[in-house]
């Protein structure tokens, strides 16, 4: 066949346009339907239907009209429905950029944004210092970015938010410590003295105080108590989070032994017996955490691998002291109260009733009566929520279960002196009222927190002896309840205080010196070292 030959078929002149609009009826019926009012004009005529209909051109005019007209029609609504979809598209995006160029104002606006974090307790990024050098070297913004991203405006509520969607997720993070992947040393059986060499220090001149004419109390034996055990939580899981743990609705902390650590430690102590002797009597008070003391015994004998006995520990440390200091043993006296609320669920530090049990052994060392828990005023400030929140991510079963910090302070007169660490001093009561402060602050009501120097006098004596607590913040708890037996308490934080203990009890005649330190701390060798360093 010739395929440039035109085929001689007799085909209607609107043959094509007729077989168009029926295939368009058959797939788009809605659209035909639409069309409807378009072709009013000109009324359905079964005969169109038919292909071999022979009706003049001007007969099917209105009818093909109609037919053709069908998809135009549509036209107007379509451009309305894509308008609206655009319109709202505008808004969205309108809307997200003026909330972002709002926060974005808000941000750089300096006197909002935040200076210290609450739930983080710490001062966040100060704004840099301009100089030519800083802006040559290009460190100059990097500081000002350091700066900006530390200051984020409502930082705490955003950081609490996110914790909350990550505890949904199950994707909760950590701080990173000394935790599960440090396995402890082996605890020695037999205790090491220390070899103290005193040929490098000036020795100090006694100074004459007081004897103290209080009667010692009277000694009783007593019956062997029974140690309580702690119940178990139904249904409650470890969560094993790096450097702490969290049990049910409790966080408890990791210890391992570092043998030259606490050695150390005994070092420091020692030291200060020895440097003292004949001038001031030296105590030392080991504090286990609560991870051997509040946690249950099943529990805690999960891990064994991965936790050293405190007990052992601190008994090797209080073995190894030197005749020069009197140890003040409180393991067995808070294990005999571990099923009181003697440790904080959501912090790790101990409560006013864990200190109150260990200041009655250290009367017991120093062979003074103490006095009665209900012999002290005492004031509540619920809320609590602690260093382990914190670190946990902000673990909802620990935020909805928080703390209280109760405080108890002797009914004597006293003024309270505190140095903070730009040298500034005030005045005020031995107690914070913390009520209204943020929730991981509370337990700054024991004597304003940590602050390098106070001083606690009880104006109801008008002599008498004086002491030198020397801490971290776990005696804070405890500083309260001494200025009961004390014409003055000194405190001295050793982490923030610049001078050395050897010139303080030299200046001011102390009569004791009480070293009370947390069982954590005495791995810790920088902090041990700064110890060491402030007995002189």
């Amino acid at each position: 066949m010739d395929e440039n030959r035109t085929p001689n078929f007799n085909i209607p002149a609107d043959f094509a346009a007729r077989v168009n609009a029926a295939a368009h009826k058959q797939a788009e019926p809605a659209l035909a339907q639409k069309a409807a009012p378009a072709a009013k004009t000109a009324p359905a005529d079964p005969a169109n239907n038919d292909e071999n209909n022979t009706d003049t051109d001007i007969e099917r005019e209105p009818a093909e009209k109609a037919e053709q007209a069908a998809p135009e029609t549509t036209a107007p609504d379509a451009g309305k429905g894509m308008k609206q979809m655009r319109f709202w598209q505008i808004v969205g995006v309108v809307a997200a950029a003026l909330a972002l160029g709002v926060m974005s104002v808000i941000s750089l606006m300096i006197p909002l944004r935040p200076t210290e974090s609450a739930t983080e307790k710490r001062k966040l990024t100060e704004f840099p210092t301009f100089s030519l050098e800083t802006l040559k070297s290009g460190e100059y913004f990097d500081l000002i970015s350091a700066w900006y991203s530390d200051t984020v405006p409502m930082r705490d509520s955003l950081l609490q938010m996110n914790a909350k969607v990550q505890g949904l997720l199950g994707t909760n993070t950590v701080q990173g410590g000394f935790g599960e992947g440090v396995k402890g040393e082996e605890i020695p059986d037999a205790p090491v003295k220390p070899q103290i060499d005193l040929d490098d220090v000036t020795p100090i001149t006694p100074v004459t105080t007081q004897p103290d004419e209080s009667e010692p109390p009277t000694e009783e034996t007593p019956t062997e108590p029974t140690e309580p055990d702690v119940p178990v939580q139904p249904g409650a899981i470890i969560q094993k989070l790096d450097s702490i743990m969290v049990y049910g609705n409790a966080g408890y902390e990791y210890y391992n032994f570092v043998q030259s650590t606490a050695d150390h430690y005994v070092y420091g102590v020692c030291r200060a017996g020895a440097r003292l002797k004949g001038v001031a009597k030296v105590y030392d008070m080991i504090i286990p955490t609560s991870i051997d003391i509040t946690m249950p015994d099943s529990v805690r004998e999960q891990l064994n691998d991965s936790v050293s006995d405190q007990q052992k520990a601190i008994s090797y440390m209080e073995s190894s002291m030197t005749e020069d200091v009197t140890v003040v043993p409180i393991y067995d006296a808070l294990r005999l109260h571990r099923d009181e609320y003697v440790y904080f669920r959501t912090d790790h530090h101990w409560t006013g009733l864990g200190a109150y049990y260990a200041y009655v052994e250290f009367c017991k060392a120093k062979g003074i009566t103490p006095l009665q828990l209900e012999e002290y005023d005492k004031q509540s400030f619920p809320g609590f929520l602690g260093s382990f929140y914190n670190d946990s991510g902000m673990d909802p079963a620990l935020g909805e279960t928080p703390d209280v910090v109760d405080t108890y302070m002797p009914k004597v007169k006293t003024d309270f002196a505190v140095t903070d660490q730009n040298g500034n001093t005030g005045h005020g009561d031995v107690i914070f009222d913390e009520s209204n402060a943020p929730a991981s602050y509370k337990y700054g009501a024991f004597i304003w927190g940590d602050n390098p120097y106070s001083v606690i006098e009880n104006q109801d004596m008008e002599s008498g002896e004086s002491i030198l607590l020397i801490k971290e913040s776990f005696g804070n708890a405890i500083a309260p309840l001494l200025c009961a037996h004390y014409k003055y308490v000194y405190i001295m934080d050793y982490r923030y205080y610049s001078g050395t203990v050897a010139s303080l009890v030299a200046e001011k005649g102390i009569d004791d010196v009480l070293f009370c330190n947390n069982v954590s701390m005495t791995r810790g060798a920088s902090q041990v070292q700064l110890l060491v360093d402030h007995v002189g």
